[in-house]
């Protein structure tokens, strides 16, 4: 599959399992992303505040600040900032929780273990759509 990224798109990962950030933030990079990383919902809130963020990748179950709390701050932002994908990532399969978090405003939802070609696809997939 040819996808080609425009330069300096920027990813916020936030995860706080540390080898699931390595794993994605490697595969993000090898696609020639910029990586910005946070280890829970304040610290990503934070980044997307004062950093240009193209797309957030973000866990559910985290300290500090749940992806679902992230996801309903992140809406409440004016656009642009407001209008950025966001693709959830969680071991979390409970369907309540999964319509819970589209509902919150999240444009996808992967459970883990992920594929890393999955997530890539489906990170492209929100990037292409969002652009048009």
């Amino acid at each position: 599959m040819s996808r080609t990224w425009p330069e300096g798109t920027h990813v916020l990962l936030v995860e706080d399992n540390l080898l699931t950030a390595r794993m994605i933030r490697s595969r993000l990079e090898m696609e020639g992303l910029t990586v910005l990383e946070a280890h829970n919902g304040l610290e990503g809130l934070e980044i997307i505040r004062t950093q240009r963020v193209d797309l957030v990748s973000t866990d559910l179950m985290m300290p500090a600040m749940d992806g679902f709390r992230l996801i309903q701050e992140i809406r409440d932002m004016p656009p642009p900032k407001g209008k950025v994908p966001v693709l959830v990532v969680s071991s979390n399969q409970n369907e309540q929780d999964m319509v819970r978090c589209l509902a919150a405003g999240a444009d996808d939802y992967i459970t883990k273990p992920i594929s890393p070609q999955v997530f890539i696809e489906r990170m492209w997939r929100l990037h292409q759509r969002h652009r048009d």
